[in-house]
């Protein structure tokens, strides 16, 4: 009986007396730091505000179509353009190297719940897997795209970053402030050893990280693309739930928007089209069906013969000819979906 109430006493003191931290955390620096907007999968930290001059200036235009993605859109379409052929207003959201987060937030924050009146479509362009396997990424880049709370995003990244125990981590981070602790505890733990061997710790610490570890000290490493998926990743039933798909199309689905998307080409080889696995196939035929199934328009650039080789520049983009090219004939083979 003795042991088992001690033990009871012991876990107690474990869960409560953590919670005495949230009375540092008030008083020493690094209170002022707001919580995430991603408050399951973030610690707290500065951000950069909201772009509302992006979002005043979309809802200026009051566009019909917006186009969206990373660099494979916005080497691919010129908005203005577009809007000459279509006679249609179009407007670019592009951003290089985004994940499909910021596409999500994009389209939320800047076209679905900006008040636009006349907005008719989004237009997503995207290679391979990326639509159901790009779940990890690094809150910093959505800053200027993301409201206050984005409740709907931190529970996909959540749920993909600590499965099961999402919900827990969530009370806990809640509860104990612990991320709040670590603003204040790390700069001090971290210059304890510094200064034990100089009288100038923070010094020392400059100089560790600007000359030994500069980035030309550093190991080399080769630019690459975009890899291309394998594996589990290609496994579009199991991936597809725990994605951001279903929300981006239960928000256009809300706003009454149609959805188009639009899978990029490779870049392709003197002999023809990119190859592609079996697997890479099932996956983008799966996603098709998905799609399509829910009402929203797909097309896959693979193989398309009016995509040469020749209207390539570096890796997966195309030249600056090959861009009013593929517009042109975008506006020709899409005109349906700009009606």
């Amino acid at each position: 009986m003795r042991s088992t109430l001690s033990l009871v006493v012991v876990l107690a003191g474990t869960l409560v007396l953590p919670l005495g931290l949230r009375g540092l955390n008030a008083a020493l620096p690094g209170a002022d730091v707001r919580n995430s907007y991603l408050p399951t999968v973030e610690t707290p930290r500065p951000r950069e505000p909201f772009d509302r001059a992006a979002a005043d200036a979309v809802r200026e235009v009051q566009p019909q179509f917006a186009v969206i993605g990373d660099s494979m859109a916005g080497i691919r379409i010129d908005p203005r353009q577009l809007t000459r052929l279509t006679e249609r207003r179009v407007v670019g959201l592009f951003h290089p190297g985004s994940p499909v987060a910021y596409w999500y937030l994009a389209f939320k924050n800047l076209v679905a719940d900006n008040g636009l009146k006349e907005t008719r479509g989004a237009i997503f362009f995207f290679r391979d897997d990326q639509l159901t396997s790009q779940v990890q990424v690094t809150p910093g880049v959505l800053d200027r795209v993301a409201r206050e709370q984005e409740p709907e995003l931190d529970r996909v990244l959540a749920a993909n970053r600590l499965g099961a125990f999402a919900d827990v981590h969530r009370t806990a981070r809640g509860l104990y402030e612990y991320d709040r602790t670590r603003l204040w505890a790390e700069p001090r733990l971290t210059h304890l050893p510094a200064g034990w061997v100089s009288e100038n710790p923070s010094e020392l610490l400059n100089t560790i990280n600007s000359e030994l570890f500069a980035l030309d000290r550093l190991r080399p490493f080769a630019a690459t693309d975009l890899a291309q998926g394998s594996g589990a990743a290609l496994d579009f039933a199991a991936n597809v739930n725990g994605s951001l798909l279903p929300e981006i199309i239960r928000v256009a689905d809300a706003s009454g928007i149609k959805l188009a998307f639009i899978r990029a080409q490779r870049r392709p080889t003197e002999q023809g089209p990119p190859p592609q696995s079996e697997a890479l196939k099932r996956y983008v035929a799966d996603l098709e069906r998905y799609l399509e199934s829910r009402g929203a328009y797909f097309y896959d650039d693979w193989g398309d013969p009016d995509t040469p080789l020749s209207m390539y520049a570096d890796g997966d983009h195309l030249n600056s000819t090959g861009k009013v090219l593929y517009t042109d004939r975008f506006a020709e083979k899409h005109a349906r979906f700009f009606q």
